[in-house]
């Protein structure tokens, strides 16, 4: 086996072993996770998506990460949410605690809802459409999941 294609077999081992190990981390196991386990891996996840809500705030002026100008707020928002919401729901929550998981998971989903429909509400803290989700996650032992909804727009008090 020449050196290139010894190189091309060792990088797919590695690339295939490292995808198997991140499938079987993830949760989705029968047991389901222990709740610092959860946390963990969601707390991940929530730092990741306000990762990439600053990277795609990057792209932006920012004047333009304002009011009154719809398609880039929710740009930078919803994407990343939906994003976070899709793989915390791929998590296996504590037994006994769907519910609770369940209800933070709803907010979120609800808050990225009202983001598309009415964008101006992230601006503003009495209308702040993740306020409750954030409440819920904070109280379930959360912290990054706790504010990543706001990774670049802090609503303002009145």
């Amino acid at each position: 086996m020449t050196t290139k294609r010894l190189a091309t077999f060792l990088l797919a081992a590695f690339t295939a072993a490292a995808s198997l190990s991140s499938l079987t981390g993830c949760g989705g196991g029968e047991e389901g996770l222990t709740k610092a386990q959860f946390i963990r891996q969601g707390d991940a996840i929530c730092k990741q998506a306000g990762a990439e809500q600053v990277a795609l705030a990057a792209h932006y002026k920012k004047k333009e990460i304002a009011p009154g100008h719809f398609k880039a707020v929710t740009g930078i928002v919803v994407p990343p949410m939906e994003k976070e919401l899709r793989r915390l729901r791929a998590l296996s929550p504590p037994q006994g605690d769907e519910k609770k998981v369940r209800a933070i998971l709803e907010e979120i989903e609800s808050g990225v809802h009202d983001v598309q429909h009415d964008y101006l509400d992230v601006f503003y803290e009495e209308n702040d459409p993740f306020a409750e989700a954030n409440e819920l996650a904070r109280k379930y032992g959360f912290h990054a999941c706790a504010e990543s909804s706001h990774a670049v727009i802090k609503p303002q008090a009145p």
